[in-house]
């Protein structure tokens, strides 16, 4: 088997990552989230019209965790989000990489073959007729 070392990107790969990853954030994360705000919102909390102090407290407390896990669920979106985009760029930037590599080793063929041609055929400049 031959050596596989250095680093291979497969930049459709990266395109299908950053597509599937952010598929998942709007269908599964996002939209989870939201329903659970709405059924949350539309349902009063337990013990918030309680007589007793502390199971008030205890219920504002439980309304306070949930809205700072609703704040760490949005900073997860968001940096998802910017994951996603970042996979894309990078992908490009593979791409963009792919192709000057290319187009580099094309001109390269073509000066050589230009270098050959001239010291292998020598013409006359002022003729142009083979010497």
């Amino acid at each position: 088997m031959g050596d596989h070392s250095g680093f291979v990107a497969d930049p459709a790969a990266v395109h299908t990552f950053g597509s599937d990853f952010q598929h998942d954030l709007d269908v599964h994360l996002s939209a989870e989230k939201i329903q659970t705000l709405h059924l949350f919102s539309a349902t009063p909390t337990f013990g918030l019209r309680a007589v007793n102090s502390e199971v008030q407290q205890t219920a504002k407390d439980y309304i306070a965790r949930l809205r700072d896990l609703y704040d760490l669920l949005e900073v997860l979106l968001h940096n998802g989000a910017v994951l996603t985009e970042a996979a894309h760029t990078i992908a490009e930037a593979y791409e963009t990489a792919d192709t000057l590599t290319a187009t580099q080793v094309t001109g390269a063929l073509a000066t050589a073959r230009a270098t050959v041609t001239a010291t292998s055929n020598p013409t006359d400049p002022k003729t142009g007729r083979p010497l």
